[in-house]
């Protein structure tokens, strides 16, 4: 018999003195995955290739990052020098609005700033200016404004050099050389795992393909739920309100999304499944010692295992460990060839699956469920119908409360120098969340690869 995983709506209640209660339940179940042919899978492995051009532009991003700002003691506006300014602007016919603690590089080429050469600290200047027909700001394209400005503090960039000293500064390098082969090594272990994370998300597709199979329509809810929570939080932390965002309409936004994460856990689960594939206790334990380790909690081992399974995270890091495991042993038996690409190729790959994709997806099922695990009496809520995927617009729709920021990993020399930013889109393992008789660390980046149903 199918095993119900959700609660039972009642239809068609019949109460009558002296008999039994007659009724209809309707639950969603799981459902019966018939396996395609998984082994020897032809694929091709897209990698970023990192040459000295590109480790050049990494140690010019860390130098550029240790810049310094000397103030300019009675100096004056000049090219090249930053300016903190107090900004009022007069829009013709508009409300004046004022912007204060302005900072501008001063590019005199530029004919706003060309209006400040000259100036000094604590000095005010009013002046008008029409902005060109063809000015990229379009709301200011052709128009005149009228400005007042007061430039409040001035300073000169001071640029390390990118030598020797430079490079003992950042930490334990001898040389400018050392430093060059740890910007190296890290940007090749980045490029590396952010390959493997797209040959995952390119073999799921192509099982997914070969497998069609209806999902649960309260499991996409769920994960629905789930998308909504994480994108309120993000919404909040950039300052807006998530009673604004149209949430119908976000639901629909990322309906595919949901389909799919639920429609890759129960794939995987079934293939974790037909291999036989356990992760050890041992190895959740080990899992989560070092995200103690790495984020300093201080509570006892065993109490803050108990509070993790307590909350379902060590499920969670359990699921993903056979998440894990389930794709080694798809890519032990696939047929995989590497194909290197310079910047401009992978930029294009990356733009390319970002016209794809309406956003990053936060996988509620991350591993291929055990029994007696997670999937073992789910409980999905009462099934509702999910509309189709198209994307709807409400009335107050609006797509920047709609597009979710894509995060990217960013690499740098280990234990020393400020991180650079990569090339590569890494995505990373997701750590387990702490519990909550310790201080939770800082979020990290979620993983784009595809989650299985835990």
């Amino acid at each position: 018999m199918p095993l119900p995983i959700s609660q039972p709506s009642i239809e068609k209640l019949e109460l009558k003195e002296g008999t039994d209660a007659v009724f209809r339940a309707l639950f969603d179940v799981a459902p019966e995955v018939v396996l395609p042919d998984y082994k020897g899978i032809v694929l091709t492995k897209k990698k970023r290739a990192i040459d000295d051009a590109t480790v050049q532009e990494h140690l010019e991003g860390l130098r550029q990052r240790a810049v310094k700002h000397l103030p300019v003691e009675d100096g004056v506006v000049a090219a090249g020098l930053v300016a903190t300014c107090d900004i009022r602007v007069k829009p013709h016919g508009l409300k004046a609005k004022t912007y204060q603690d302005q900072v501008l590089e001063i590019d005199p080429t530029r004919p706003f700033d060309a209006q400040l050469v000259g100036l000094k600290v604590d000095e005010k200047k009013t002046f008008t200016l029409t902005h060109p027909a063809d000015d990229a700001n379009t709301v200011l394209a052709g128009k005149t404004l009228a400005y007042d400005i007061l430039v409040k503090d001035l300073r000169r960039k001071e640029v390390p050099v990118l030598g020797d000293e430079f490079a003992k500064d950042l930490g334990a390098f001898e040389n400018l050389e050392a430093l060059k082969e740890a910007v190296r090594k890290d940007l090749e272990e980045a490029t590396e795992r952010d390959a493997v994370a797209r040959l995952h998300a390119t073999m799921l597709d192509t099982l997914l393909e070969a497998a069609p199979f209806e999902v649960p329509r309260s499991m996409v809810s769920l994960q629905l739920d789930d998308y909504c929570q994480d994108f309120a939080q993000h919404v909040a932390r950039q300052g807006m309100d998530p009673k604004k965002v149209n949430w119908q309409a976000y639901r629909q936004y990322r309906l595919n999304d949901a389909e799919r994460a639920v429609r890759s856990g129960y794939l995987l689960q079934a293939i974790g499944n037909t291999e036989a594939i356990e992760v050890p206790e041992a190895d959740i334990d080990a899992e989560i010692r070092t995200f103690m380790a790495e984020n300093q909690v201080q509570q006892p081992f065993e109490a803050f295992k108990a509070e993790m399974e307590r909350r379902g995270n060590a499920t969670e890091i359990k699921g993903r460990l056979r998440t894990d495991r389930i794709f080694d042993r798809l890519l032990a038996t696939a047929k995989v060839t590497e194909e290197l690409l310079d910047k401009a190729a992978f930029e294009a790959l990356v733009e390319l699956e970002r016209k794809r994709e309406a956003g990053i997806p936060v996988n509620r099922f991350d591993a291929g469920g055990l029994e007696g695990g997670d999937l073992e009496g789910q409980e999905g809520g009462e099934p509702a119908a999910v509309a189709s995927a198209e994307h709807v617009h409400g009335p107050d729709c609006d797509h920047d409360h709609l597009a979710e920021e894509k995060p990217v990993k960013k690499t740098a020399p280990k234990k020393a120098a400020p991180k650079a930013e990569a090339e590569v889109e890494e995505k990373p393992k997701k750590a387990p969340k702490a519990a909550k008789t310790e201080p939770e660390p800082e979020e990290k980046p979620k993983a784009k690869k595809p989650a299985a149903k835990k």
